[in-house]
């Protein structure tokens, strides 16, 4: 797995444990008892297909298995009380949260891999409340459309298993796209999940049992009807994808520390490097037909030191064809997202050192609004503030509590900013 923050590494340790949600009298899907929501009248499906099963020599082609169906009964459970962080902000999580790619937010609901036991949880924020997803094996690598979860599961006790599942997190219907099972090595393994709302983009790869050697990575597209298809091949360095609409993007690292950023249209089947410029641009992220991303092209010496000193946000639209820088000042502007016409950012420049890497006790959160062309600071709190992401008027980010100098999951409404 790779680690990625403001020093690249994120560790958080919160071990306040929720308390169990009483029994419900409401009718499904109503809130009481603390926000939680009722799932006793949930029924399980009866339509069931085959499993999805792709070994690594499907690779290349299309295969006509379709996800399989069950049901699984989401226990909601109160949130406990977070920290004081202001008006319009709440903590959502208080469990250890290693980085970014263990964490996906929506507007309803974040989706987070709890590193003390691997497995997948997800947060209703209107409800106030949380539920274990996957109770059974390890998960990670989520992203949530609309009501919709995908992530990876996995389990390496006993025979090896892999598997890409999918659930509406309204009705607890789980399906299970793609299964995996092998007793030795070479292993498969699934990584950076991605939903369109039709189709699931995962990057995959085998595993020798030799760590040495690095067999190739690819990148997939997997319809809900179960079309698989492989989209691009590199010897290496595949990270951070992400998809919406048409398009699929990411970061391929060939070496060096120079990143571009890759972009596959679905419709056309064309896939090409987006950005190809010798500095490094790495962390896309996606809404409609835009992505943006950090990128070096302003920082001394880009392309042969690997600094981050100057790191801009850059934002490329699919449609107009343009590209654009959205900032240029002499700190570390990381890892952004954009929802509309809103991108934020993790921002260096209340840092002591802000061209420093390491220096991420004074980072704040920054949004810059393309419709106004204004810039506007979103948090400001002790501690550092990073890693955001953002849908609609909820910005999520990781935020370093400060009596315990750990990392949790909040959100902050910018209405409550006047935003």
């Amino acid at each position: 797995m790779r680690i990625s923050s403001c020093n690249w590494i994120f560790l958080a340790a919160i071990t306040l444990i929720a308390p169990a949600c009483s029994s419900c009298s409401s009718s499904s899907d109503k809130k009481c008892d603390g926000g939680c929501k009722d799932t006793s009248s949930e029924t399980t499906s009866t339509s069931d297909t085959s499993t999805g099963t792709t070994s690594a020599s499907d690779t290349g082609s299309d295969t006509t298995d379709s996800c399989s169906t069950s049901h699984t009964t989401l226990e909601w459970k109160p949130l406990p009380q977070g920290i004081d962080c202001g008006p319009g902000c709440r903590q959502l999580t208080f469990v250890d949260i290693n980085s970014m790619t263990d964490w996906a937010a929506t507007h309803r609901y974040v989706a987070y891999t709890d590193d003390t036991d691997y497995k997948m949880h997800v947060v209703d924020v209107d409800a106030g409340c949380y539920a274990d997803v996957e109770k059974t094996m390890s998960g990670q690598y989520p992203d949530i459309k609309n009501n919709t979860l995908v992530f990876v599961a996995d389990q390496w006790s006993g025979p090896h298993q892999m598997r890409l599942e999918l659930i509406d997190l309204t009705s607890g219907v789980m399906q299970t796209c793609l299964s995996e099972e092998q007793s030795s090595y070479p292993y498969t393994v699934y990584n950076y999940t991605s939903y369109t709302g039709s189709q699931i983009a995962f990057m995959w790869s085998t595993m020798e049992e030799d760590i040495n050697i690095h067999n190739p990575q690819y990148v997939d597209i997997y319809t809900l009807h179960g079309e698989r298809k492989t989209v691009f091949t590199a010897e290496r360095g595949i990270f951070h994808m992400r998809a919406d609409g048409d398009y699929v993007v990411w970061e391929n690292d060939t070496g060096n520390f120079v990143p571009d950023i890759w972009a596959h249209k679905i419709s056309t089947g064309e896939t090409w490097n987006l950005t190809s410029h010798p500095s490094g641009q790495w962390l896309p992220r996606m809404d409609g037909t835009r992505v943006v991303w950090s990128d070096l092209r302003n920082g001394p010496n880009p392309s042969t030191d690997g600094s981050l000193a100057h790191q801009d946000i850059y934002m490329h639209d699919f449609a107009t064809g343009e590209t654009t820088g959205i900032t240029n000042a002499n700190w570390i502007h990381y890892g952004p997202d954009i929802s509309g016409d809103r991108i934020i950012w993790t921002d260096y420049r209340a840092c002591s050192n802000p061209n420093n890497k390491y220096d991420f006790s004074g980072t704040d959160i920054w949004m810059y609004d393309l419709k106004t062309k204004s810039e506007h600071q979103i948090t400001s709190y002790p501690g550092g503030e990073s890693e955001p992401q953002i849908d609609g008027d909820r910005v999520y980010y990781f935020k370093q509590i400060p009596t315990s100098g750990l990392f949790a999951i909040f959100v902050q409404e910018l209405s409550a900013l006047g935003l």
